[in-house]
């Protein structure tokens, strides 16, 4: 088994790229632009010449679609002819040559942005909740999710989505493709640079491991038989940065941080999530007997790789 990751330069990318490389897995690497290490091939995902070359010179056998723009509204990075090329009309470019090539599973990463209004709702947001999106962002990863169903169901290509909440930990970085830098990730940036930070008094979000939702797509791209052509993929509950927080201080003892009492004013900049539904993903859970780190494990784990990876602090600097 060959398994081709495209966007494997960015945030979800990269974790693929280790996930794949700690379990020997032979892999493509591709990028739009240049990556070292492994095998990688350079080239827009929008080009069919391009990816229909490298599925034949590697003898691709499943595909991981990770690349994405994340689109924001009123994005400064990117445009919205843009954001519906590189999520949707590259979606159905690599399908079709999938299928000419013989690939036998399609992985796609979709995201919590299909259910958009829903997450906002009283009820709990598992695969059964309908799609909602409010956003170009959301629209495009929906539509990329009807082209693989439709796929699946009419050529018999094995394709499997998965909704992915907000992600934290190893190798989230500023890029041309990424609007919103997560919560987690500012306050990393905040602590290696010594800038003192006043937390929200009672925010909370679902982030999860970015290495667990890759071990997770890993796991789905090679599982013969997996149980359902839909997951989510998420830690499943809310809990608030101040975990992280904690660990950063142990990290960097001389950083300053507190939490902010009800209504007062903040000076942790960037944060515009409203309060919403954790993803559940019992169905993940049941299928395949996994589970996902804890709060705890995954701030751990994330401030062990900051400490292993991140030079020495200068004011300004981002992981």
């Amino acid at each position: 088994m060959t398994i081709l990751v495209t966007g494997a330069g960015g945030f979800l990318g990269q974790n693929l790229r280790d996930a794949l490389t700690a379990r020997s897995l032979p892999h493509v690497a591709l990028n739009d632009r240049p990556l070292t290490g492994g095998t990688t091939e350079l080239a827009d995902v929008r080009d069919r010449a391009a990816l229909a070359s490298v599925l034949d010179r590697h003898g691709v056998t499943a595909i991981i679609h990770a690349a994405a723009v994340t689109l924001a509204p009123g994005s400064r990075l990117t445009d919205v002819e843009t954001a519906f090329d590189v999520n949707t009309l590259s979606t159905a470019i690599l399908l079709e040559e999938a299928r000419r090539a013989g690939v036998t599973r399609f992985v796609y990463p979709s995201s919590t942005a299909v259910y958009g209004a829903a997450l906002y709702d009283d009820a709990p947001v598992d695969e059964a909740t309908p799609p909602r999106p409010t956003s170009t962002y959301g629209y495009t990863k929906l539509a990329s999710e009807r082209l693989v169903a439709e796929t699946a169901a009419s050529f018999g290509l094995s394709c499997i989505r998965a909704r992915i909440t907000a992600l934290f930990g190893p190798h989230e970085r500023e890029t041309a493709t990424r609007d919103l830098m997560s919560l987690p990730f500012q306050l990393a940036r905040s602590a290696l640079s010594d800038t003192p930070v006043t937390l929200p008094h009672d925010h909370a979000r679902d982030w999860t491991s970015a290495r667990d939702v890759a071990e997770a797509l890993v796991q789905l791209a090679t599982t013969p038989d997996p149980g359902h052509d839909l997951y989510n993929l998420g830690l499943g509950k809310a809990w608030s940065p101040v975990i992280l927080a904690r660990a950063l201080a142990d990290l960097r003892p001389g950083w300053r941080w507190d939490q902010a009492t009800p209504h007062a004013g903040l000076t942790f900049p960037d944060d515009p999530a409203a309060p919403r539904q954790p993803l559940l993903s019992d169905r993940y859970r049941v299928d395949f007997g996994a589970a996902f780190r804890t709060p705890e494990e995954a701030c751990a784990d994330y401030v062990d790789w900051l400490r292993d990876t991140a030079p020495a602090p200068q004011p300004g600097y981002a992981p």
